[in-house]
């Protein structure tokens, strides 16, 4: 069992990389929900919708808690927030705020998989003999 109170020697150079990534691709995910699709990433435009910038403070908040602390929980609470950003892109394609079909929605597929890509990065090397 893990444990939840000391943290390990040090945070593994490939958890803080991702970290980071989740906190920029947050908060690029908030900034479409304030503003639209700003970069012309999509193909249809999307109109500024709070619930887009949720899902992105979820991401934000999942790379922010693995950064804050090395310590289980802060893991833990990170893999929950990255979660949700994901169940939150099921959730906006299936209310119609992101777009449901053709490249749009293979591009948030993509997006959702680089997500649970990185859920998987970070779990394996924090639980796997506490992130050696």
């Amino acid at each position: 069992m893990p444990d939840f109170k000391t943290p390990p020697r040090k945070r593994p150079t490939g958890v803080i990389v991702v970290a980071v990534a989740a906190v920029i691709f947050g908060l690029g995910e908030i900034w479409v929900g304030l503003f639209g699709n700003y970069l012309g990433i999509l193909a249809r435009n999307m109109r500024p919708s709070t619930a887009t910038a949720i899902v992105g403070g979820f991401y934000s908040l999942g790379g922010l808690a693995l950064l804050i602390t090395r310590r289980m929980w802060g893991t833990i609470l990170g893999l929950i927030f990255i979660g949700a950003e994901v169940l939150g892109r099921i959730y906006l394609v299936a209310v119609g705020i992101a777009p449901s079909s053709g490249r749009d929605l293979l591009k948030i597929i993509i997006g959702g998989a680089i997500a649970i890509g990185f859920m998987s990065y970070i779990a394996w090397r924090s639980f796997s003999q506490n992130g050696a």
